[in-house]
Order: C-alpha cells, then structure tokens, then sequence
C-alpha cells in the first residue's frame, strides 16, 4: 500500500524518537546479562507519549527540548552497560554518590575507550541528523489517530503510576528513572533510621549476657532466594552442598523451618525483630537483634551483598556499629558481584580487637538471575539429571534448574570459608547460622521460577536454618546445644529467629520468650504455621514430615 506524505512524515518522526530512546536499551541488551522489562515497555510508551505531544503541539523545537534529558540519560546507560556491563539501579546511585570526585575522575579515566567514543559519537551523530526532518505538521490519517490514542493511553497509564503508584524506576527508563527512586529511597530509609533510634532511645534496657568474661563471636549468614531442598545436606539428590555435608561434629540442621513469607523485605523485618508476621507494621516497634546485641555489650557489622536503599533492612543495618555495603565498592553492579567479595571484609570483622562480636552478613545467595551468582569455576551441574513437576522438561528449564544448583554450590562454598575464618579465630564462645530469607520454586511442583505470594508453594517457603557451634560452646553450654539437637525436627517459622538467635548468644531479657526458641527447652511449636493466611501443614507442605538426615542424626 502506497505512503502518503503524511504517514511517511508521521512514521519518520517516531522512528526518531524511538531511536533517541531505544538505541541505549540495545546497548544494554548487548553488554548486559540481564535487562528488566520494563526497560523495554518504558521506552516504547515515552515514545509514543513525546508523539503525542508533538502532534498535539506541532512544534519540533518542544519535542527536541523534552528529548534532551533522555539523551542525557541514555547516554549515560550506554557508557554504564559498556563499562561495568550492567543497567542503572539506585544501588548504582547510591555507589555514585558515595565516591568523590578524584575517584570518579579515575573511574572514567580507566573505562574510557575507543568503542565506547565510537559508539556514542554515532548515537549523537544520528541524532542531529534525525533532527534536521523532525516534523509534526501532518494531516488527519487513520495512522494519526492511532498514535494519539495510544499516546493518550500511555500519559495516563505513566502519570498513575508515577502520581498514585510512585514507580519511576519501571515507567521512566534508565538512569532517569533510578533517580527519583533513589531520591524517595533516601528519604524512606531515613525515616526508619529514625523510628529505629526512637525506638532504642525509649526502649528500657534489661539485657544480660552469659559468660560475659569469656570471649565470643557469632555470625549469621542470610542467604538469599535458597530452597533448603536443593540442598544435599537436606537430601536433595545432587551434592550441591559437599562441604556442610563434612560437617560431621558440632553441627545442628533444622529439618522444619519454613519463611513467614516469600519476599526478602516482607520476611527478614519480623525474622530479624520480635515482631511476629501477623503483627504488620509492628516491626518498627520491635527490637531487632542487631538492637539486643548492642544493648548486651556486643560490637556488631552488617555486611551485605544487597543494595543498600532496602529502607527497612537498612534501618536494621545502620544500627550495627559498622555496616558496609559491598555494591558501594562495585558501582552497584549486580553482574559478577559475587558473595565471595565479602570474605575480606568478614576477615576484617574477626580480626577486630572487640571481645565480643556478632556479624550479619547479607548474601546474594541464589538471587534471579541464578547465572549471575556464581563464578565461571562453579559452574558444575550442566546435564540433565534434574527433577522436576515434569519429566518432559524444556532445555531452558532444565539450565535453570542447574544454575540455580550451581548458586547453591557457591553459597556452600562462602559459607565453608566464613567458617575456616571463624574457627582460625582465637575466641573462646563461637557459632555461626545459616538461613535463607525465603525460598524458590524452581520447576520443583509447578511450572514457576521464582518466588511470589500470589502463588505461594512449599518450595518458597521452606528454607535452610543450620546452625554449627565451636566445642568451647558446646561444653560452655552443654544443656543449650543439646536442646537445639533435640529440637532439629520440631515445626518452626523464621519470624520467630529474634528469639532462637539471642537465646543462642545468650542473651537474657523481657524482649525474647524462650517458648519461641529452638535453643529452650521450653520452645512450644504452633500445630498450624500459616503463611499468607494459609496453612502450611494443610495447605502448602506435600512431602511428608522430613526424618532427622544424615549430617544431623549424626549428633
């Protein structure tokens, strides 16, 4: 069908536009391993909303003036997706604006190169030729009028999401889009830094410590995104966790513990308080452990692999005596940031003069994109010895499956050398826990990957919690070891680890019940533990009651 003019300068304005926003999206599809969606429906709908207005207003001049800060912005991306082969986050931001001018004049000494020239001068180039023919003085076509529907259609659906929703980082591309999340970010987290110290501040404090002359240390590791049934040490048919499977002495594995919820946030504010799941917003009136540790005379870290504007995990952290958030150390780059990167500061942490020290560290863990977790080394399950809610798997969901496997590999290695650190330290009282903030369903019930609470299933909710303790803690504390042994296979929920974790420091105080504890004798499990108003034992558990495994009847 033959052109008219008017369609031919309808389609040649927006192939302009489009190109001013699109061409950084294929740099970044080029040199990054994983690009958003909504990367992609946010310059396609900015497309059609700046058409829009150039046909509403037919001024070339307006369309170019509003381009300008895309421009800015995309090629901003583009010199991000080729240097650090990653896309804007407020992680990204937030390691900006922790790096002073010399050190940002380094960075784009260091990452400056002919490609990268090459490549934006041709986006630039491009453009000024695009905008010799940019016009909107066209006649009513049918063409027309589609694009001033689905302008329309598009300026409301953006202005909802942005006015009422406050999602900028899914509806404004990019770098633009990352900055004004990051800026509510700030201004989120600073509240709950806020309520947090309020808290602490008028909080009477009654807490006493066992032992209080011998020296202590005690790590928690929070993985991420770990489905406890992909692990060997819990029986999963592939060894994916060979070195706490060695672990034959002064090892507790909890066989039934499973997450009050299926998303970090939602879990790991009532798992790291004494705010229960059904409590809500009562986390900001809870004490966290972090708080009780403080108050018991402890020296404490956050360290974390995650980004940092996570406001209420963040206002957790930021009460440790020393926090460090790794992404400010690694431009915010989640591709190839690995949790092993936190081994030297975790070294750091142990080597630290204090007496008595308790680390959080916050992994990465089995975090989508599972590809993205691990080094090229671990890369050790490839075939397709799988099992899965099929036996007619696709090729792409069996290469999940085995990613996700070879993360939780990773993680077994991170945790192994945490622990090599731990017990080369000369402390008297040593321990050191691993747990996940929720799980995955990986193909293991349902044709999912992921983890939701629109359509929770067990393998999302039920997670690692192993806890290993030096021999000075078990003959220090002879009757508290062997209640957790006894305990091993008791039901529990993590919104309840407040209380396991100071009991296990042993710390005393009105804040803790020991009935909520899997280190007290007088720990009473629920006989329904609900998540997400239903019933695990009823609902969502569709293996039977897991037997005492290997590593764990072992003590």
């Amino acid at each position: 069908m033959t052109q008219t003019p008017s369609n031919r300068a309808l389609y040649l304005a927006f192939a302009g536009i489009l190109f001013a926003l699109a061409f950084p999206l294929l740099i970044e599809v080029t040199f990054s391993d994983h690009v958003r969606e909504g990367e992609y429906n946010s310059r396609l709908g900015w497309s059609l909303i700046l058409m829009l207005i150039g046909l509403v207003s037919r001024k070339p001049n307006l369309i170019k003036l509003l381009l300008i800060p895309f421009i800015i912005g995309g090629t901003i991306d583009i010199g991000y997706a080729i240097s650090f082969g990653g896309v804007f986050t407020t992680a990204t931001l937030e390691a900006v604006f922790n790096t002073d001018t010399s050190e940002a004049l380094e960075y784009a000494a260091s990452y400056a190169s002919v490609p990268l020239a090459v490549i934006i001068s041709a986006y630039w180039l491009t453009l000024l030729l695009i905008f010799q023919y940019l016009h909107f003085n066209v006649s009513a076509t049918k063409a027309k009028t589609s694009f001033l529907v689905l302008g329309v259609i598009l300026s409301l659906t953006a202005g909802y999401r942005i006015t009422i929703m406050q999602k900028y980082h899914d509806t404004i591309p990019g770098v633009l889009g990352s900055m004004p999340s990051y800026y509510r970010g700030n201004i989120g987290l600073q509240q709950e830094i806020n309520l947090r110290k309020d808290l602490i501040a008028n909080t009477s404090v009654d807490v006493t410590l066992e032992q209080e002359q011998a020296s202590q240390i005690y790590i928690f590791l929070i993985g991420e995104s770990i489905n406890r049934n992909h692990m060997s040490v819990y029986g999963y048919h592939r060894n994916t966790t060979p070195l706490l499977k060695q672990l034959n002495e002064n090892i507790v594995v909890f066989n039934n513990v499973v997450s009050s919820h299926a998303q970090t946030n939602a879990s790991l504010r009532v798992a790291l308080t004494s705010a229960t799941a059904e409590q809500g917003n009562e986390y900001r009136k809870a004490l966290s452990i972090i708080d009780t540790a403080n108050m018991a005379g402890f020296k404490t870290w956050w360290i974390s692999n995650q980004q940092p504007l996570r406001a209420t995990l963040a206002s957790i952290a930021d009460q440790a005596d020393e926090t460090q958030f790794i992404s400010n150390d690694y431009q915010g780059v989640e591709v190839n940031r690995y949790d092993g990167f936190m081994l030297p500061y975790i070294e750091e942490a142990l080597a630290d003069e204090a007496k008595h020290k308790v680390i959080f560290i916050h992994m990465m863990g089995s975090h989508a994109q599972y590809a993205n977790r691990y080094p090229k080394d671990f890369n050790h399950f490839s075939d397709n010895n799988v099992q899965a809610y099929e036996e007619d798997l696709s090729q792409g969901k069996i290469d999940s499956i085995n990613q996700y496997d070879n993360s939780v590999l990773y993680t077994d290695f991170v945790v192994n050398e945490t622990l090599v650190l731990l017990k080369e330290n000369s402390a008297h009282i040593k321990a050191l826990t691993l747990f996940s903030d929720h799980g995955e369903e990986i193909y293991d019930k349902i044709n999912v990957k992921g983890h939701s609470p629109d359509n929770v299933t067990a393998n999302m909710i039920e997670v690692p919690l192993i806890t290993w303790v030096s021999e000075e803690f078990e003959l220090t504390k002879p009757s508290r070891y062997r209640t957790m042994h006894d305990n091993r296979n008791e039901g529990f929920r993590l919104d309840n680890l407040f209380h396991y974790a100071n009991q296990l420091m042993g710390i005393s105080s009105s804040h803790i019940t020991p009935s909520k504890s899997l280190a007290s004798q007088d720990f009473s499990p629920k006989a329904e533990r609900r998540v997400y108003k239903k019933s695990y034992e009823n609902d969502l558990r569709y293996r039977l009651p897991q037997e005492p495994n290997e590593v764990a009847s072992k003590n």
